[in-house]
This record gives C-alpha cells, sequence and structure tokens, in this order.
C-alpha cells in the first residue's frame, strides 16, 4: 500500500489535474452556485454575526463561521444573537491576566467553544489583526454601538452589567487601552433597582473611564491592589472573592476587583460589503509570508553585563549596552559595564567590550581587549577587522583617543591603516558616536575636529564628521562637513545620493542646519535645507534635538527629543507620519531590518506610543492609533505605521532606556541600554545590559501538489500529496475562496458545476504555501496512486534552467521555492558540447543552475539512485539538501566557483557520477532534484548536464 492512504480507493478512477489540463477553460468560467450564508459550516461562513440574525432572526448565540476577504480562511467566532436584537462578535473574555500585546492572547477558539463560565476565567483575546478583518474597513471609530463591555457584578456571576463606548479616532483596534485616550457616548447600564444608578458620559480621555465611582468605573490599569493584573476593575471600594470559582476576583480581597469580562462588537457587515479577489487563475495562488519581525519574547539569557559601570558615572549616556556590530561570526556589545556576568553566575571581568558567538550566543573568551572608557559605536570592515569608537583614552595600555580598529579574534590592535581621530579645540576631548559602512567609505560622527587617514600624516580638517576611503585608508579631503554641535547618527543611503545626519548642531558649512541635515555625499556641503517642526512649543526654547536618522529608500526616519519618531520624503522632506510617546522619552536608536522592510525605533519610553500625533504636550488632537510600548518599537519602513505585532516587554533600572537595535546575520535583533529585566517564553528574566530576539517564523511552507478531483455529480471528492512539515494543515479553495480548512490531505464537498479548486498549506504561524495548480472535477472514482517504480526520471527529460550571471538566490535549489524567470528546456544543458539538446548562450556566465520537479508515491523507507557525469563539474542537492559534488572544491558554492577539472565531454560521461539518496531525504509527492554546472575556467569551450533517476526496491 503507497504511504499514501486513500479514503476512495478500488475502482477505475480518472487522474486530473493540473493547470495545463484546462488551459482552454476561461478563468473565470466557474459560475459558483449560491450558498445559503448562515455561519454553520465553513463553506456557508458568513460576513458577520449580524448578517446571520438578519438572514435569521430566530438564530440563537453560539459559534458561528465569520469571513471577510481579510481573512485567509473562514473562522469560528462567538456571536451573542439577543443582546439587542444580536449581532455581536466576542473578541475577548476574562477574568485577571488580561494583556496589551497586539497579538492577543490564549487560543481564539476558545473563545468559540468556551465562551462563559468558571473554566473561561484565564483571559482569550483575538490577535487585533483578527478583530480588524472581522470588522472590515469599519474602524473602531465608525463602529455601530462603539465597544461593548459585559462585567460580572457579583460573585456568583448571576447578575451582570453592561458599558459601552466608542474609542473616537482610532482607525485600527488595538489592546492598549490602559493608554489614555479619547472615548465618547460612555454609558453603564446597570440592573435596576440592584447595584445603583445608570451612568452616561458624552466623552472621556482616560484609561477607558477611571471616576472613582466603585460599580460605574473602569480601571484598564495594572495596580498594586490587583498584584500588577489587568483586568476590567470595578471602583476602589468593590471587593470581590480570592478564589478559582468568583465571578469577582479580589487579590487579598483588595479594592478595584476584576470582575470576569466579556468583550463584543458588532460590525454591520453583510456580503453585499464584501470585495474578494479576482478569479485564480491557472498557475494557482502564491505564497504568503508574515512580516518578518522578531519574537516578542527575548531569549533566554546567556551572558548579561554587570549594573555597575566600568566608568563609575551614572546618567543616560552612561548606559550599560550601546553598541553593537558583527564581524566572521562574532556579535561584539559595548558601552559602559564594568564585567559581565553567565547566567551559572560566572564573572568575566572585561570591562566595556565583548563578543559573543553567533550561533550560541556564548562569550568569545580569545577577544580580551583592555579599553578605559565606554563604547559608543561598532562596525565591522570589509577587511574582517573591528571598528571601535567611543569615549576611552587607552587601549590596550597604548593612548588612543576615541577611535581604533582592532582584530576581532583576539582584540589586539590592527595597524593596517594608521587612523586617528583628534579634537584641537577648546575642550580637547574626542569621541566616535557613530559609524558606518557605505559605498567604499567608512563614515565616523560625533565629537572631533580632525582625523588624520593612511595616506598622509597631515591632519584633515573634518569637524564632527568625516570619512573614510577604504582602498587605501586615507581620509576623503573632498568630503569634510563642517558641523557646529556633536554629530550623533550619521546614515549613507542606499543609493549613494545622500548623506543624513542629527545631533546637537544648528549649522552646517555655515548654512543653517538645525539638528537635521541632509549633507551632499560629493564635497560634504548641506546638500538642501531641511526645515522640519519641533514635538513641543515651548516659547523662545531652542533646545531640541535630533538623536539618530535612518534612510529608508524613498524616504527618511529621524528620532529624537520629546518623544518623536517622523518619516520624511526625499522628495521635498514633507513630514509623512509620525509618533509620540506619552508618558515616555526620547527617541534614541533606529535602525533597519536587513529585509529593509522595518524600521526599529528604541526610546526612553514604557507606556504608550501615539501613532499620528507630533506633539508631544497634546497628543490626542490628530492621534489615530495608540499602542503600548516598552523601549522599542517596530515600523513600517513604508508607511511609518506601527506594527504592533512585535510587542516586548523589557525595563530598566533607571529610565534610560534603549541606546542601541542591531539584526545579526542570523536575523537576531540584539537590543542594549538600561535594561535589567525582559519578558521570556517563560516568564520575567535578568538581561541585563543587553537582550536578544529571535526571528519569528516568516517561511512558507513548501506547496501540496498532485491535487486530485472527482466527482458522481453529488460530491466533489478530492486527494492530494501532503506536506512532510510537521503542524501544517490545509486550506481547500473553490474558484476565489477558501471553503475548508483540514488536517488531512483529502476533502469531499457537495458538487458544484465547473468549481475551479486549489489547495494550499498554513504552518502554525499563519504563513501560507503556494497553492497547488487548478483542478476541476471529472467523473470517477478516487484510486490508490500508482507507486514510484523503475526509472522515475529520464535522460533528455525538460529541466528548468537558469544561467549564473548572477548570484544563484536564496532556497533555489528547494521544494518550497516557486521558479519565476528561469527558463526550460530538454536535456542534454550545456554549451560548446555535441550532441546538445539546449544550447545556452554563455554570454560571460562559468555556471548555470537546473532543477526538475519528481510527483513521487509510495517511496516509504526506498532510496533514489541518480547517475549523472561531471562536465567540468557539478553539485547536487535533493530537496535542498547537498547528495554529492564532482570535480568541485570544499565550502561554500556559488554562481563564480570554478570547477577543479576540465574533462571533455566525451570523458565525463565515460565516468559516471553515481549517487543513491536515501530514504530519509525523500517525500511523498512533490520532490527537487536540483544541479549547479561549473567550468573550470573562463574560456572553457565546452559544458554539459544530463541526469536520471531510478526508484529504489
Amino acid at each position: 500500500m503507497s504511504a499514501f492512504t486513500k479514503r476512495w480507493k478500488g475502482c477505475v478512477g480518472v487522474t486530473l489535474a493540473l493547470a495545463t489540463t484546462f488551459s482552454t477553460l476561461p478563468v473565470a468560467s466557474a459560475a459558483e452556485q449560491p450558498l445559503t450564508v448562515d455561519g454553520k459550516t465553513s463553506e456557508t461562513a458568513a460576513a458577520s454575526c449580524f448578517e446571520i440574525k438578519q438572514n435569521n432572526p430566530s438564530a440563537p448565540s453560539g459559534s458561528y463561521w465569520l469571513y471577510t476577504p481579510d481573512m485567509d480562511a473562514p473562522g469560528q467566532f462567538y456571536c451573542d444573537q439577543e443582546t439587542d436584537g444580536g449581532g455581536w462578535v466576542m473578541i475577548g473574555r476574562g477574568r485577571e491576566g488580561w494583556t496589551e500585546n497586539d497579538n492577543g492572547v490564549g487560543d481564539p477558539a476558545e473563545i468559540a467553544t468556551n465562551p462563559d463560565g468558571t473554566d473561561a476565567f484565564k483571559p482569550v483575546q483575538l490577535p487585533s489583526a483578527t478583530v480588524d478583518a472581522l470588522n472590515y474597513n469599519q474602524p473602531p471609530k465608525d463602529q455601530y454601538q462603539g465597544t461593548r463591555i459585559r462585567r460580572a457584578l457579583d460573585n456568583a456571576g448571576t447578575e451582570w452589567q453592561e458599558f459601552r463606548a466608542t474609542r473616537d479616532q482610532v482607525e485600527n483596534w488595538s489592546w492598549g487601552l490602559s493608554a489614555y485616550a479619547n472615548w465618547s457616548d460612555i454609558k453603564f447600564d446597570n440592573p435596576r433597582l440592584y447595584y445603583g444608578f445608570d451612568r452616561t458620559w458624552g466623552t472621556s480621555k482616560d484609561r477607558i473611564i477611571g471616576l472613582n465611582l466603585n460599580y460605574n468605573a473602569m480601571y484598564f490599569v495594572p495596580r498594586n491592589e490587583q498584584n500588577r493584573q489587568l483586568g476590567f476593575g470595578y471602583g476602589p471600594f468593590i471587593r470581590g472573592e480570592d478564589n478559582d470559582t468568583s465571578y469577582v476576583y479580589s487579590y487579598q480581597r483588595n479594592g478595584y476587583a476584576l470582575p470576569f469580562t466579556q468583550i463584543y462588537q458588532r460590525p454591520k457587515v453583510t456580503q453585499a460589503d464584501l470585495k474578494w479577489p479576482e478569479a485564480i487563475g491557472d498557475q494557482g495562488t502564491a505564497r504568503k509570508a508574515r512580516v518578518q519581525l522578531p519574537n516578542s519574547y527575548t531569549e533566554p539569557m546567556k551572558w548579561r553585563t554587570s549594573e555597575q559601570t566600568g566608568t563609575g558615572s551614572k546618567g543616560e549616556m552612561n548606559s550599560y549596552g550601546q553598541a553593537f556590530g558583527e564581524v566572521n561570526g562574532t556579535v561584539f556589545v559595548g558601552g559602559d559595564y564594568k564585567f559581565v556576568q553567565s547566567a551559572a553566575g560566572e564573572q568575566v571581568q572585561q570591562p566595556f567590550l565583548t563578543g559573543y558567538d553567533v550561533n550560541t550566543g556564548e562569550l568569545v573568551r580569545t577577544f580580551t581587549p583592555r579599553l578605559n572608557g565606554q563604547v559608543k559605536s561598532l562596525v565591522g570592515l570589509p577587511n574582517g577587522k573591528l571598528a571601535v569608537g567611543g569615549e576611552f583614552t587607552q587601549v590596550n595600555g597604548e593612548p588612543n583617543n576615541g577611535f581604533v580598529v582592532l582584530d576581532p579574534v583576539t582584540g589586539e590592535i590592527d595597524r593596517t591603516f594608521n587612523w586617528k581621530v583628534e579634537n584641537r579645540g577648546s575642550s580637547g576631548t574626542s569621541y566616535v558616536k557613530d559609524m558606518q559602512v557605505s559605498n567604499g567609505y567608512l563614515y565616523l560622527a560625533g565629537r572631533f575636529t580632525h582625523v588624520t587617514g593612511h595616506t598622509s600624516d597631515v591632519a584633515a580638517f573634518a569637524r564632527n564628521a568625516a570619512r573614510i576611503k577604504l582602498s587605501n585608508g586615507g581620509v576623503d579631503w573632498q568630503w569634510r562637513p563642517n558641523f557646529n554641535g556633536t554629530v550623533n547618527g550619521l546614515n549613507a543611503s542606499d543609493d549613494g545620493q545622500n548623506v543624513f545626519a542629527a545631533g546637537y548642531f544648528s549649522t552646517l558649512g555655515g548654512e543653517t542646519a538645525y539638528k537635521l541635515a541632509t549633507i551632499n555625499p560629493v564635497d560634504g556641503s548641506r546638500l538642501r535645507e531641511w526645515t522640519w517642526k519641533l514635538s513641543f512649543n515651548l516659547i523662545g526654547d531652542q533646545t531640541g534635538f535630533q538623536f539618530d536618522v535612518q534612510d529608508s529608500g524613498d524616504t527618511v526616519f529621524t528620532g529624537g527629543s520629546e518623544h518623536i519618531i517622523a518619516q520624511y520624503s526625499k522628495a521635498d522632506y514633507s513630514r509623512l507620519s509620525s509618533a509620540i510617546t506619552k508618558s515616555g522619552g526620547d527617541f534614541q536608536d533606529l535602525s533597519r531590518s536587513p529585509q529593509k522592510d522595518v524600521i526599529y525605533g528604541a526610546c526612553h519610553c514604557g507606556d504608550w506610543i501615539y501613532e499620528g500625533s507630533d506633539m508631544w504636550q497634546d497628543p490626542w488632537p490628530n492621534y489615530t492609533n495608540v499602542y503600548q510600548i516598552k523601549l522599542i518599537a517596530a515600523f513600517d519602513a513604508v508607511t511609518g505605521r506601527v506594527l504592533g505585532e512585535f510587542s516586548p516587554q523589557i525595563s530598566g533600572a533607571s529610565g534610560y532606556g534603549i541606546w542601541d537595535s542591531f539584526t545579526d546575520s542570523k536575523g537576531v535583533l540584539w537590543v542594549g541600554g538600561d535594561i535589567n529585566t525582559s519578558m521570556g517564553a517563560r516568564g520575567p528574566q535578568r538581561t541585563v545590559g543587553f537582550a536578544r530576539f529571535a526571528p519569528r517564523d516568516a517561511q512558507p511552507p513548501v506547496a501540496p501538489s498532485a491535487l486530485r478531483v472527482v466527482t458522481d455529480g453529488t460530491t466533489d471528492q478530492m486527494d492530494w500529496a501532503p506536506v512532510a512539515e510537521a503542524g501544517v494543515k490545509y486550506q481547500v479553495l473553490r474558484n476565489n475562496k477558501v471553503i475548508a480548512t483540514v488536517d488531512e490531505p483529502s476533502y469531499s464537498v457537495a458538487h458544484q458545476d465547473g468549481a475551479r479548486y486549489f489547495v494550499r498549506a498554513v504552518d502554525a504561524a499563519g504563513n501560507l504555501s503556494a497553492s497547488t495548480p487548478v483542478a476541476v472535477a471529472s467523473q470517477g472514482q478516487l484510486t490508490d496512486r500508482e507507486e514510484a517504480s523503475g526509472e522515475v526520471l529520464a535522460y533528455g527529460s525538460t529541466w528548468d534552467y537558469k544561467l549564473g550571471t548572477e548570484a544563484f538566490g536564496e532556497d533555489w535549489n528547494a521544494v518550497r521555492t516557486l521558479v519565476t524567470g528561469w527558463s526550460s528546456g530538454k536535456a542534454a544543458l550545456g554549451w560548446g558540447s555535441a550532441p546538445l539538446a539546449t544550447t545556452l548562450e554563455k554570454a560571460t556566465a562559468t555556471s548555470f543552475i537546473a532543477r526538475h520537479d519528481l510527483e513521487l508515491f509510495g517511496i516509504k523507507g526506498r532510496d533514489l539512485k541518480l547517475t549523472t557525469y561531471a562536465d567540468d563539474g557539478l553539485v547536487i542537492y535533493v530537496n535542498g539538501r547537498e547528495v554529492k559534488r564532482s570535480n568541485m572544491p570544499e565550502g561554500t558554492v556559488t554562481h563564480t566557483t570554478y570547477a577543479t577539472a576540465a574533462p571533455s565531454t566525451a570523458t565525463a560521461q565515460s565516468k559516471p557520477v553515481e549517487v543513491t539518496v536515501p530514504a530519509e531525504y525523500l517525500r511523498e509527492g512533490k520532490n527537487v532534484i536540483a544541479v549547479s554546472v561549473h567550468s573550470n575556467y573562463r574560456s572553457t569551450p565546452s559544458v554539459s548536464f544530463d541526469l536520471k533517476a531510478e526508484m529504489g526496491q
């Protein structure tokens, strides 16, 4: 029996289905038959609870299927179909322990199945994105009857209060409910003659409503009386019971009791409001990955800094962790600390600068530099050395003023270039606060007046900013800005057209440049004036400053004083977006993700961030949303919007916040500053000085394959090749909508004439694979798939191929990768040999890659034998794993790697290359054989490739 088990078998069947089979069908030929939209099944999901009640006035309260175009698939939700005519969807419920994290908390399915009762006391909150999807283009500020909060009034849960209010101005749902915000249409409804009077307010700018009125009060704020647990608390004189069964909970019977609470919204959405995407083409849907963000929980602490500074000074300019850089697999952490300590308690007396293995997080003990002052900036150089900037005056016992280059293995001073930074001004103090390697230069920023390069002993006057040519180590004498104040942050744009600066200055080269400047990349002059508005309004005050600046393609982000992060157009320097933290603090650091789609903004802020605001004193008139922020947040690099899915919980001893953020080569986000506690996956942990956040899963699963559909005229039955990844489910699409999500690789549904089916995989993180190509039903029954045997891939087969004129690309040889922009042709492939079925246009390429998909079934425990030849050299991969290389050097192979031999085609073919691929490398359904073929030297006259595959017994 095949490992691919069938539910329907035994009769002759018709195998259906790939895109080419039905290429003559018009894309929109399927006339979808009308279904009763009652929400009782995934196939009949409604747009809202309201629509269900409109279609069926007698529909009872309970679990229903809902689906809007903003959702990846139908889901089950609890609908209150009784209160005020019904149509309410529950978005959260619980007693104490609520969160302000926009990812929500708990399993959303529990709301639908367990909306009430003592076993529902542990809070479950839908992710904010799910709430927005349910509301489908109806922002909270416009929602019918606002947000409804239902609270238990007595310990037995027999009496209830209804509270309603509208979240004014807010465009997206956020669980940041402890923030001071604008609310209107506030109303408390209590049981008559039982718990006092009803109460109605017009508006409030508070934490929902915080009036001292006992039952008619709403305190969603962590309080000491309730052990800092969040809940929808009553006033100071209301007490419940401190046990697991009381609907009104009081920690040690204190006031501000936390009742069991249910939260509802009432989106009035119907099918007529929904705008579904166009019909899916024959090729199916593309993969869909989540934005690559870090997990919100910090990684387990392996090493931390001391809580004593190495300088003995204490203040926000002397934070423990202030700089990160990476060289050859070591991440370096610089700052002002006395020693580092392991999780086991070992102390290593190495102040100011240490290195950690990028793979393990362990201390690199060979790296032992000795500095006498704090480190402010770090950057890896192209020659594999580490540049260090800061406020030190000695390194390894030698005089060194604020800038040095070190060997990243030993910490010894690197003497390749004789670089020197000086301050010949009245203070005599020089330091480097920021550095960047870009477009062949090392940029320096901070407080200094002169820089000496490797090519001359003459110091170049370059006040507070300079750059060095990495080709020869000489100062660029053509680029010598003259800032009249310290430059805190400097960032050269990717395209080399701009260099941005932020700091305490007010002029650049004698021209006005108030705290922000755009520097000409050619001569260091002011490129253009940057006029911007301060985030506070104090008459005659000119103390505003900017800490950092970050290029982001067509825009540039800035962060600075009085709690503002802002985004500007590089076309005209108009402000495109801004946000204010309150109560909070200045933005001190900006960094950009390797994917360049996320900006991280760090600050000494521990409360809320008001998106859309631009004034610290009064952020409420124009804010569009409010989120919790704990020292760092993520922002969309294009729109400037807060990405609330990254919601870490970090705090420090003195409130100085985070001073640097950095994403290493493994995608881990490092943050450093005044940190002593963070929230890990298992609870709070001591992460002093710096913390690490691993990247969340943003890799879609492999696409299912070999979809078959048959029908008896009443039922459409389908199956497909499963995906090997653990925990995946399958979404079945009919025409342009998902109709079901299933665990097994098969499904049956009522027949629909002309229906076009697709199947895609979804993992536990919500990433979507590409779908199968289209399949339509044909008369017959499903049968067992034919077991793979004998020759499954012959010589002369058609392969997808691509010339190696550029890097092969990420995961080019993996099953999950979609082949786009490739050519196809029959083997043998190559140039200069005879005979060739497909001759490649060599151009300047010295290599090419090729891949072939194989559908294999019934292969459990069986090997696959591959036979080919090396002309000149090749590397073979199966499902992304290397299985053989021949005539190729060891190590990483790229498109420019040369083969180690140059046999003629005839000689190569006379010496076959054989490899047995073990069964554990294979999978039921889609497999990929991929090869990279390489010439021995640029003018090699002939290169060719062909391969056959045979299934073992």
